[in-house]
Formats: C-alpha cells, structure tokens, sequence
C-alpha cells in the first residue's frame, strides 16, 4: 500500500498513525502494530494509552485478577 503524506509530517508520525489504526480497527495484533510502528510493544501500549485507547478488553484491575489465577 502506498500513502502519500505531507513532507513536513515525520515518518515516524505516519507510521505510528497507522499501526494505532490499525490496531483499534483489529486488523493489526499489539505486536504487529508495535513491528509496523518501529517501536518497543511496551513504547506502543504507551502511545495507545496517551492516545486513551485501551491495549486489552479488561480494567486494570480484572487484568490484575485474571493474573492472580
């Protein structure tokens, strides 16, 4: 796919851009959107949370208790 960008926009911008999208539409695991932005997963849950779009379908705390088992 080709995409033609602003040239002031930064790459990276574009890339994070796409991998969050495509993220929260589920066509992109939290690890493959982490590949397609270029950054560490634990740098992506960052970015999502900063963007509030939740990582996983849990509260903090059900994924706390889902852990404890």
């Amino acid at each position: 796919m080709e995409v033609k960008v602003p040239e002031s926009l930064p790459e990276r911008d574009v890339k994070v851009a796409a991998a969050v999208e495509a993220f929260s539409r589920g066509f992109a695991s939290i690890g493959k959107a982490s590949e397609m932005a270029e950054m560490p997963i634990q740098e992506f849950l960052v970015e999502l949370r900063r963007r509030n779009i939740a990582a996983y379908p849990y509260t903090d705390e059900e994924a706390s208790e889902e852990l404890k088992l």
